[in-house]
């Protein structure tokens, strides 16, 4: 599938490959962790605040977005410096460019093919669990997600909305 799509001359070879290299944990953590923000540390009373808002809290509505799957290796678009806008020249397609143009979707589907296996390897992060532990809880009521990594369900949230959808792995 390399080669097929490289000599398309549509997409650099670099995104073609699929890798599976052999890192020990602390590689793997350490590379995960180069999609991540930086940000100052949160504060203890922050935590505390948070937590009694919560727990006087009953039916929560939560709203994420690609900010929270970071953490599990998945890259967002738009943090300066990380996000995947900034580390390449890729940018999504358009609707109306997908809607118009065969090679474009072409282009479109042959790059989800190859990144499908990586992207299917990601797993919930602490946040994610969060969030679902305190639906069991009763706290949040629902959550609605930008993100189609599918990562809420994974971590066991059930009343969850999908704004964009789901690539699902089965």
């Amino acid at each position: 599938m390399t080669f097929i799509l490289a000599a398309m001359n549509k997409i650099p070879l670099s995104i073609c490959r699929v890798r599976t290299p052999h890192r020990t944990i602390k590689e793997l953590y350490i590379h995960t962790q180069s999609f991540v923000p930086k940000s100052p540390p949160v504060e203890p009373i922050h935590i505390i605040k948070l937590q009694n808002f919560v727990n006087d809290s009953k039916k929560l509505l939560v709203l994420t977005g690609a900010g929270l799957s970071t953490e599990s290796g998945i890259p967002d678009y738009r943090s300066e410096g990380v996000g995947l806008y900034a580390r390449s020249n890729s940018k999504p397609i358009q609707y109306s460019e997908f809607l118009n143009s065969e090679e474009r979707r072409k282009i479109y589907w042959a790059r989800n093919y190859v990144g499908f296996p990586r992207f299917s390897s990601f797993k919930p992060n602490t946040s994610h669990k969060v969030l679902a532990d305190w639906e069991k809880k009763g706290k949040i009521h629902w959550l609605v997600t930008q993100n189609v990594d599918n990562l809420h369900a994974e971590a066991g949230t059930k009343n969850l909305t999908e704004l964009h959808g789901q690539i699902e792995v089965n």
